[in-house]
């Protein structure tokens, strides 16, 4: 099994393009376009920001596992709602995922990966604190390249990479394999795409039976560590930056 699409008997919220689930202490959310390769829409901004919230605040759930159905991750934003964005019909603000945000989420996160990872899938990586990868993963963040201007992705590398990698990848959009990601620790662990969904839940569920209050505070304390100054100030500051290039670029 390469995803939780066998294993979502008991999923509460099915049928949506985010689904979202709790099995054994562990909060489940599921990406759910694969016909897509699980292409970020604006509507799935607002089911993943609403799953997450659900999580955080759910007593009975101590951790929180984000995979995807199909052989993709996700392949980053979907076109159409860029190029809303970008001609200013939809607003950029309405497309954030609120766990990139330092200290949002107070559960340990752990994300399974199978397959291409572009883009938004790539900051869904970096802001989550343990990642399981398949063998088949291959990583590419092309914003650069194609005039976007990312802030969460620089921002979650900074915090946990060595710059010299994620500014490589970031300014030449290649794509990096599963075996780049174990090198420079962009992920946890690599196993057979098979073992993605066990592994992930297993790491899951093992975490989940941990205090929560104590792995609260590690997690806080680790990522507070790393942290230079205000990161939520330095977050605001880039969005604004963004949104006056933007502006620049329709005048």
């Amino acid at each position: 099994m390469t995803t939780a699409e066998t294993r979502h008997e008991d999923g509460e919220k099915s049928g949506r393009l985010i689904e979202w689930f709790v099995r054994e202490g562990v909060g489940v959310l599921l990406l759910n376009r694969p016909e897509k390769r699980n292409a970020m829409s604006s509507e799935m901004y607002d089911l993943f920001n609403e799953a997450m919230r659900a999580h955080q605040s759910d007593p009975n759930v101590n951790a929180i596992l984000i995979t995807a159905k199909g052989t993709a991750f996700c392949a980053g934003g979907d076109l159409n709602m860029i190029d809303n964005a970008n001609s200013g019909a939809i607003s950029t603000e309405n497309l954030d995922l609120e766990f990139c945000q330092p200290g949002s989420v107070t559960k340990p996160i752990i994300c399974s990966v199978v397959g291409p990872c572009v883009g938004e899938g790539v900051a869904i990586v970096l802001a989550s604190d343990l990642v399981i990868c398949g063998a088949s993963a291959r990583f590419c963040t092309p914003e650069v390249g194609f005039g976007i201007l990312p802030v969460d992705i620089p921002l979650l590398a900074g915090r946990r990479l060595n710059p010299v990698y994620m500014l490589e990848a970031l300014l030449t959009g290649d794509w990096k394999d599963s075996a780049w990601a174990d090198k420079v620790g962009l992920v946890n662990q690599v196993v057979p795409d098979e073992a993605v969904w066990d592994t992930g839940f297993s790491l899951a569920q093992k975490i989940a039976g941990a205090p929560s209050a104590a792995a609260a505070l590690v997690k806080s304390l680790i990522y507070d560590a790393r942290t230079p100054g205000d990161i939520s100030a330095i977050r605001t500051n880039g969005a604004a930056a963004r949104a006056r290039i933007q502006e620049d670029q329709r005048r």
